[in-house]
């Protein structure tokens, strides 16, 4: 497929009405989503809000479970419930003592205010959401239906029994697709060339050549992700700076930057590429330190707000590496590169949130050619979104090592393959 956009003006008007990403403010439901940590969850409910549903999580004889924060009854907070049956798998209402059992199924056993024989006991039912617990992580089938294999929507390095995860986890201000839509940008050379974790490594001029589109790569993460054709290691080399008439030379060249970015090896032999994939999440090879793999998922708490999770996945080849790992990210990786570097990312998202509320969606949008990275994002999720309408299955291998032609002058194409 090959869609042609016009560089200079991107009306919302163009695009077609109702497609699945318009219709995705709060996300895609089909998906299992990462929801919080395991430490997190105890037997004391814990209020969640994910693709604008509440959600009470807690454990009953250590399992995990998450059901709708709202009582059926008159639509109290289950995450204030109480247990009053202890040992039990029940949580009961705060409000008029409906006692729920998420064993079976969210059944109403019980109503504490109208006795041991009340007639509600045995017909209503709370819902329940399915969860699983792996790598420390609380997992959510948002969907309606039965739930596909965790494993077809996490990616496979991070589930390896040899795998340390490290988490970390904010909502924060912005629409989620903003996020996803910029996975892939052409903004690191000017968002993030002051950040603190980048201050020595050299900076490379920018060529409109190298962006020349999009492709889908599936690799030993056993998932299918958009990958740009210099992220996915077919670009070519890299000068130092480019003369700009009538400006000078971009970016200065600063004596410290003496760390090259090209000396980056593909994570556990063979991940190169970075990229993102469905539902809405983005893979980043050796970040935040050299040999890990990093992934951030975007879920919509409401329209305006959305849980940044963020997990890199480490694997260490002996003990002296294994305290290395957990030394070197609690000082560094954590706190200044998922921290202070993915700060700025959010920052922007915020400002074109208010840019949107400010103008309204169908302002248009100015376009230049690396904007074929959100339009290529877009134009996957509304061919290959689980369970929308309209949409096809993921091809499972499609991988494709051509490269592509550059696109014809003042047009951005966007390609999926």
């Amino acid at each position: 497929m090959q869609a042609e956009i016009n560089v200079s003006e991107w009306h919302a008007d163009d695009k077609p009405a109702g497609t699945p990403y318009e219709r995705a403010v709060l996300g895609f439901r089909n998906y299992w989503y990462p929801i919080a940590q395991s430490r997190q969850v105890s037997n004391r409910p814990l209020r969640r809000i994910l693709l604008g549903d509440p959600i009470a999580l807690f454990r009953r004889r250590g399992t995990v479970y998450a059901t709708i924060d709202e009582c059926p009854h008159r639509g109290a907070r289950i995450s204030v419930g109480k247990d009053e049956f202890p040992g039990t798998t029940t949580i009961a209402c705060r409000f008029h003592g409906w006692v729920f059992d998420v064993a079976q199924g969210g059944m109403c056993v019980a109503a504490l205010t109208d006795g041991p024989d009340s007639p509600v006991a045995g017909k209503i039912r709370l819902r329940i959401f399915p969860t699983e617990e792996r790598k420390g992580i609380v997992w959510v089938w948002m969907g309606k239906g039965a739930p596909v294999p965790l494993e077809d929507d996490v990616p496979n390095l991070l589930l390896r029994d040899a795998t340390i995860v490290k988490v970390r986890q904010a909502v924060v201000y912005g629409n989620w697709r903003y996020h996803a839509e910029g996975g892939l940008g052409n903004h690191a050379a000017m968002l993030h060339a002051d950040a603190v974790g980048r201050l020595f490594r050299k900076q490379y001029a920018i060529s409109g050549e190298r962006k020349v589109g999009n492709v889908l790569v599936n690799d030993e993460d056993d998932g299918v992700y958009l990958a740009s054709d210099q992220q996915s290691g077919r670009s070519g080399p890299r000068e130092p700076q480019s003369m700009y008439p009538g400006l000078g030379s971009w970016p200065a060249q600063r004596p410290w930057r003496i760390v090259p970015q090209n000396f980056r090896r593909p994570v556990l032999g063979k991940v190169r590429a970075a990229g993102t994939r469905l539902p809405g999440f983005l893979r980043i090879p050796n970040f935040p330190m050299i040999g890990a793999l990093y992934y951030e998922w975007y879920v919509a708490v409401d329209k305006d707000h959305y849980l940044y999770f963020q997990v890199s996945g480490h694997w260490p080849k002996n003990p002296i590496s294994k305290l290395w790992t957990h030394l070197w990210y609690h000082l560094w990786a954590g706190p200044i590169h998922k921290g202070r570097f993915n700060n700025q990312d959010k920052g922007m998202i915020g400002a074109q949130t208010d840019f949107t509320r400010r103008y309204g969606a169908n302002r248009p949008a100015k376009l230049y050619r690396p904007d074929v990275d959100p339009i290529d994002w877009i134009d996957m999720a509304n061919r290959y979104a689980r369970g929308e309408p309209g949409t096809e299955p993921l091809p499972t291998s499609a991988v494709r090592t051509d490269t592509p032609a550059e696109p014809p002058a003042g047009q951005a194409q966007a390609r999926v393959s």
